[in-house]
């Protein structure tokens, strides 16, 4: 009896739904496919260089910001070298005049030109000092905005990645919920066909069996149980068991 209700309703429309997979998708930075129940997303080899390309260039501006740090070193770095330079350089050629002066006064060996030579020697050696104290001053901030601008491309580095790793798990936490939501309508449609076919083929063959056993009258009561016999999902034994 399966056979004469299968042949009667058919069952192309449950095969086209239980054969139903949400699609796939391809793109140029990510593709999707579905299979064993989950949407599985993965990036391609043209969104993977793009987002390694990000990060080796925040990585590079990191080494060469590194670089830089040891010309700003708190007083030893480029500034204050140059600066303690240019004063000993100033206190030699002002001491050496001074000598040449006081030797053409031939006073050179007084104590007047030792306190003269010393007083010259005093100031350039305070002017010395304070450039030290200034120029690590100013090499500290210079260091510290270094470090800060070092730490922020290593950060834009781990950023970049981050960033593309949350976007592909938003667009996957999408896809999944969407396929999920398609695959239990399916189901339901599934379900939905079945009781269809069950109950109009119960009812169909009662309506024959009541007409051939009451005429009119038994057509209609025939349909009545038919109907709901299906209803009671007793026809699933009929037209589904010989699948």
């Amino acid at each position: 009896m399966g056979s004469i209700v299968k042949g009667l309703f058919g069952g192309g429309g449950g095969k086209a739904l239980s054969g139903f997979k949400p699609s796939g998708f391809t793109a140029p930075g990510l593709s999707g496919s579905f299979a064993k129940n989950q949407f599985n997303v993965s990036r391609t080899a043209a969104g993977e260089s793009a987002v390694s390309g990000v990060q080796q260039s925040f990585l590079r501006r990191a080494e060469e910001i590194g670089k830089l740090r040891p010309s700003v070193a708190p007083g030893f770095g480029a500034l204050t070298t140059a600066r303690v330079d240019a004063v000993r350089t100033a206190r030699g050629r002002t001491v050496g005049n001074l000598r040449e002066e006081l030797g053409k006064r031939r006073v050179l060996g007084s104590r007047f030109a030792q306190d003269e030579t010393a007083r010259e020697e005093a100031r350039f050696g305070q002017l010395e000092a304070d450039v030290r104290a200034q120029s690590f001053l100013e090499e500290l901030s210079l260091t510290r905005d270094l470090i800060n601008d070092e730490s922020l491309a290593a950060i834009g580095a781990a950023t970049a990645v981050l960033g593309q790793l949350n976007f592909e798990s938003e667009i996957a936490a999408k896809l999944s919920e969407s396929s999920t939501r398609a695959t239990q309508a399916n189901a339901l449609a599934q379900a939905e066909l079945q009781s269809s076919q069950s109950g109009g083929a119960f009812q169909l063959l009662g309506t024959i069996a009541g007409f051939a056993l009451g005429g009119p009258a038994g057509a209609q009561i025939g349909s009545a149980i038919g109907g709901g016999l299906g209803e009671l999902g007793f026809a699933d034994e009929l037209i589904f068991s010989d699948r």
